[in-house]
């Protein structure tokens, strides 16, 4: 069951197994050339994009101008993914690029080159729980 644009509900069946398997492959590897912040900001807006679509607004100037960001988000994303297709599933087995983000040297808490600072953590830590301990105080002050 769906919800028409005009107002009524109806029953459709949309298969695209190709479609669902490039999305996998497209995902995965903008898991590896996107950085956290662009991928978020892209996984909020994509849900308005494909409704204006849906509704028919391919040439209004708000999905122009949600296709320049996406645009903008697809830059780098680029490189080879392998997929292992199992009983209608498709999984990400394998991907590189040449603009990956990824980095041994970086993700290592041993040697990292000066990448990271083991003591940066406990600050990182204080100030990200700020939030919480104040909201601690005043619900101690309320006895709730």
């Amino acid at each position: 069951m769906e919800n028409r644009f005009v107002g009524m509900k109806s029953r459709g069946v949309y298969e695209t197994p190709g479609g669902t398997i490039l999305l996998a492959a497209h995902r995965g590897m903008e898991s590896l050339t996107l950085d956290r912040g662009a991928a978020h900001l892209k996984d909020e807006l994509m849900p308005r994009y494909a409704e204006m679509i849906y509704n028919g607004f391919w040439f209004s100037p708000e999905r122009e101008m949600l296709q320049a960001l996406i645009d903008k988000s697809q830059e780098f994303v680029t490189g080879t993914v392998r997929l292992k297709l199992y009983k209608g599933n498709s999984d990400v087995v394998g991907r590189s690029s040449p603009y990956s983000l990824y980095s041994e040297k970086l993700v290592t808490f041993e040697d990292d080159q000066g990448a990271y600072d083991q003591k940066d953590a406990a600050g990182f830590i204080k100030l990200n729980a700020l939030r919480l301990r104040t909201l601690a105080m005043r619900n101690r002050k309320s006895d709730k």
